[in-house]
């Protein structure tokens, strides 16, 4: 079993003292549970990075659960407001922009928050009350404007009629995958996953790639009915 110290050193986390006791109990459980998942952590190890004693923590939280749930709705009200903020400037008039500017912004977020990839992962593989409460809390209401625009545009024949989960595992796991799994990507290939030119280039790729494979082009859409 691996120690606390031993918890911090591998994740090579740090989390700034200068912030409150609930932030820093936040900010370490975050980044340990996204590594480890629910059950690898204990509120022992998250207490140590987080530089707190442990019954601090549930002073703050009332449990371990909790605690989760708390870092889960931080992490992901940070894409909801970020991202909610980034599509009110696109250009809403021309659904295919759209389209392409929704997804390069997901992958933005997923580049500067490869902790939400890694929940994603951890979480998604078996069925959990855990899980439930992430799709239904987060997930579902995430996905409902990409889900209009994703109706819209197979009505309007300039997207295929790809399955929508599908077309979501499809753009989510080739957006996420490359941060999550950062370490795999140094390894094989040296390159540093978080730096911002890869960022870029990713999110370039994500968009050329997945966007390509769904998008219909203009002389390729299906002709209007005439009635």
């Amino acid at each position: 079993m691996n120690t606390p110290e031993e918890a911090s050193n591998e994740t090579g986390f740090s989390v700034d003292r200068g912030t409150d006791a609930r932030e820093r109990i936040l900010a370490a459980a975050e980044a340990l549970f996204a590594i480890r998942g629910f059950e690898g952590v204990s509120t022992t190890q998250i207490a140590k990075v987080a530089g707190i004693t442990q019954p601090l923590i549930h002073y703050h939280f009332k449990n371990k659960e909790a605690l989760w749930k708390a870092t889960i709705s931080r992490l992901f009200s940070r894409l909801s407001e970020e991202f909610t903020a980034e599509v009110k400037g696109m250009p809403s008039g021309d659904s295919r922009r759209y389209m392409i500017e929704m997804v390069r912004s997901y992958v933005a977020f997923v580049a500067k928050y490869p902790q939400y990839g890694q929940f994603i992962l951890r979480e998604g593989v078996q069925e959990s009350p855990r899980l439930e409460w992430m799709v239904e809390q987060w997930l579902r209401p995430l996905l409902g404007q990409f889900h209009e625009t994703y109706e819209k545009g197979v009505e309007e024949g300039w997207i295929k009629d790809i399955p929508f989960p599908q077309l979501i595992m499809l753009i989510t796991a080739s957006a996420s995958h490359f941060f999550s799994l950062a370490p795999l990507m140094k390894s094989l290939y040296g390159i540093d996953a978080q730096s911002p030119q890869q960022a870029l280039a990713h999110s370039d790729a994500v968009v050329d790639v997945a966007l390509t494979a769904i998008m219909r082009e203009p002389s390729q859409q299906p002709a209007a009915v005439v009635m």
